[in-house]
């Protein structure tokens, strides 16, 4: 079956960079809907023409619409979760091929993924492989910004799989993730009492630009080296003049980590700071909560899967390791909210995401493709691997 699978992708692999191209030049960034509704649009079409299936659309509130189609039949189920919308402005980077560079928005993170899978369909279809099971694919349009409109859809469309597979980028190693930092995200408002800078030992006075230099120190040195835990004060300011005592200071926090423990830490310290007593007699602070997610946390169950797919890979000549990324995904939220065993990074490998100098690896594409359609079928004919226990680790 390995050599079958090769051979097709290489008498295929001119179609697949010729849709990957031209997917790629169907721009948008999230906030671009009327552009984003091109680009869900395009997709569509290239699911039908590639596949014949007519795929379902869930349209949503904030017109990040949802697209899905599935292939195959039987009671388990695996689920492919990957987006449409980049982080890139309309014209902000070309379409090249430099070397083994392909370059463009999006092109890496990820329409690269959302093609493999694609193809890997196709390939089922082609070359007459029954995948024993339903394979179910959800792209959605606001992964960038959290997924808001989708996060509902997609976790009914998870429910009672056995595994979801997140064709995102793999690391510029061509690892796959099977562990992603969790975060939370804040903004912290802090109201003083204004005064004349040369009176304000005569006068009542509250300087909250002074309160916020108190909790940038203390909201930074949350931070834990040793747990891999990071704090970040990204934005902050207030006041209005250099000779007024600021009656106004705002704040932008992000928070991630690793462990659930290290959300429990956070979570409790940060609420002890905005109810304790100010560090400045007089400010009042409020803070509101803008995001929050669990992290991607690696389990027994997604090792044991882990370590059957590098067995696969092998086997395709596609071997790769496991790692863990800083960055967040929807795979965080299939973690958070289903049973199912995640792994991510799927998609072809590159590096640079969210900058002008975005690549994905020319080189990693048709192997990413073959990847899918290996590992895809390796599951449909080996049930076992999905149910997760002590005996499971006789099969490897």
């Amino acid at each position: 079956m390995e050599q079958k699978i090769l051979n097709y992708y290489k008498d295929h692999e001119a179609e697949i960079f010729e849709d990957l191209k031209n997917f790629t030049l169907v721009e948008a960034s999230t906030s671009d809907l009327d552009e984003l509704l091109e680009v869900r649009k395009h997709l569509e079409k290239l699911i039908v023409d590639r596949t014949g299936i007519e795929p379902y659309v869930y349209e949503t509130a904030g017109r990040h619409d949802v697209v899905k189609f599935a292939y195959g039949e039987g009671e388990e189920k695996v689920v492919v979760v990957g987006h449409y919308d980049t982080v890139h402005p309309i014209g902000a980077l070309p379409y090249m091929i430099d070397g083994n560079k392909l370059k463009g928005p999006g092109v890496y993170d990820m329409k690269s993924g959302l093609v493999s899978a694609i193809w890997a369909i196709k390939a089922y279809q082609d070359l007459g492989i029954d995948p024993g099971k339903k394979i179910i694919c959800v792209f959605n349009g606001d992964e960038e910004t959290g997924s808001k409109d989708s996060t509902e859809i997609i976790m009914d469309n998870v429910k009672d799989a056995k595994a979801a597979l997140v064709p995102e980028p793999c690391t510029a190693s061509g690892d796959l993730k099977t562990g992603r930092k969790g975060n939370m995200k804040f903004k912290v408002t802090i109201h003083g009492k204004a005064a004349h800078a040369g009176f304000m030992f005569e006068r009542e006075h509250a300087s909250a630009v002074l309160e916020m230099g108190h909790y940038i120190v203390t909201l930074m040195g949350l931070a834990s080296r040793e747990e891999d835990t990071t704090v970040n004060v990204g934005v902050a300011g207030g006041g209005t003049a250099r000779n007024v005592v600021a009656d106004y200071a705002k704040l932008s926090v992000e928070m991630r980590f690793k462990k659930l423990s290290e959300y429990d830490r956070l979570k409790k310290k940060v609420h002890e700071l905005v109810n304790g007593e100010p560090f400045v007699p007089g400010v009042k602070t409020v803070i509101a909560k803008e995001r929050e997610m669990a992290p991607l946390v690696k389990t027994e169950k997604t090792l044991a899967y882990m370590k059957r797919m590098m067995t696969v890979a092998e086997n395709l000549e596609i071997p790769f390791e496991e790692k863990d990324r800083g960055g967040l995904s929807d795979a965080n939220h299939l973690a958070m909210a289903s049973d199912a065993v995640v792994v991510d990074g799927m998609g072809p490998h590159g590096a640079m995401d969210h900058s002008d100098k975005e690549y994905g690896c020319v080189s990693s594409v048709e192997p990413c493709v073959r990847l899918h359609v290996g590992l895809l079928e390796e599951l449909a004919v080996k049930k076992a691997l999905l149910q997760p226990s002590v005996e499971a680790d006789t099969i490897y």
